[in-house]
């Protein structure tokens, strides 16, 4: 039974797209979590417990971090309460969808991971650095949730596509620029009132790191590329499918001039079409616009 549950998971991970991944990865990790603690009353399943706590959240004072330094990465998969991950979740797979509808599906995991590490790192280098903040700290304090990630991607889809309409329960449509701001202004006034200062501030360095990767994006610089060049190493290592011998070679049936200009053509195309969303919104493209779209964004 359980063995078919694991397979079941593997199943999903490998064949659901990249948003689903990251929702399944961060639920297993909460479900074990979850589980260790219903049953800390058992001999040694506290010490497990504690032992992968300590060792999988982020240590907020840079003395804890400097032994631990591999948690600037598993902080983000780390949930312990259910409304936390249920929010972090819901609001993954609404903007990750919204993001990878307009972009690349593989930028969704670099971004995620970027912006997790940026938020790491600007409530540790604020929270050690400023004074009138490290007083609400000790020694033990750890950061952990997926929202710095998350709040990367809400930030990413609405600097991309910031006149794209979202349908908010008891409002109504709302561009997305304005969800997005009202997120920042909450993150920024739940910090001056020193509520949740750590996670807050985690949530302003994920902000500032989509906004970066989106404004690289648009001139043409992708840095989602290290990172997907290391996943797709680790997922080699673990395929079990053996590497073909046979090199298969492939005759282009234009010109070197023709191809470089049917691409730049294409590119152009995109760029016209995002300029148009982000003036007057999704819907006032044009069925060929959206297919030329749609068609542009399989070929990444």
């Amino acid at each position: 039974m359980a063995n078919q549950i694991i397979e079941d998971i593997k199943l999903k991970i490998k064949s659901g797209n990249v948003v689903t991944r990251l929702i399944i990865i961060n639920i297993v990790i909460f479900l074990i979590f979850s589980l260790l603690f219903i049953a800390r009353g058992i001999p040694g399943v506290a010490a497990v417990y504690i032992f992968l706590k300590d060792n999988l959240s982020l240590p907020i004072t840079l003395q804890g971090f400097i032994y631990k330094p591999w948690t600037l990465i598993t902080y983000m998969f780390v949930h312990f309460e259910l409304p936390h991950i249920f929010w972090n979740l819901i609001t993954l797979y609404w903007f990750g969808q919204i993001l990878s509808s307009f972009t690349d599906s593989k930028k969704i995991i670099p971004l995620y991971i970027m912006g997790g590490v940026a938020g790491g790192l600007v409530t540790m280098l604020i929270v050690n650095f400023i004074p009138v903040f490290s007083g609400y700290f000790n020694s033990d304090s750890t950061l952990v949730g997926a929202s710095a990630g998350v709040t990367a991607i809400i930030i990413a889809a609405a600097t991309l596509v910031p006149n794209y309409l979202i349908n908010l329960m008891f409002v109504g449509p709302v561009k997305l620029l304005y969800v997005a701001l009202f997120v920042l202004f909450i993150d920024v006034l739940s910090v001056a009132q020193y509520n949740n200062v750590g996670g807050n501030l985690a949530h302003l360095g994920g902000a500032l790191m989509g906004f970066i990767f989106i404004q690289q994006y648009k001139k043409g610089r992708d840095l989602s590329k290290g990172i997907n060049k290391l996943l797709d190493w680790m997922s080699g290592l673990f395929s079990k499918k053996p590497r073909s011998k046979m090199k298969v070679a492939y005759k282009r049936t234009v010109s070197d001039e023709e191809y470089n200009y049917q691409k730049n053509v294409t590119q152009q195309q995109i760029d016209a079409i995002l300029d148009k969303i982000s003036k007057s919104g999704y819907e006032s493209l044009s069925k060929q616009e959206k297919e030329t779209l749609f068609k542009a964004s399989g070929k990444k």
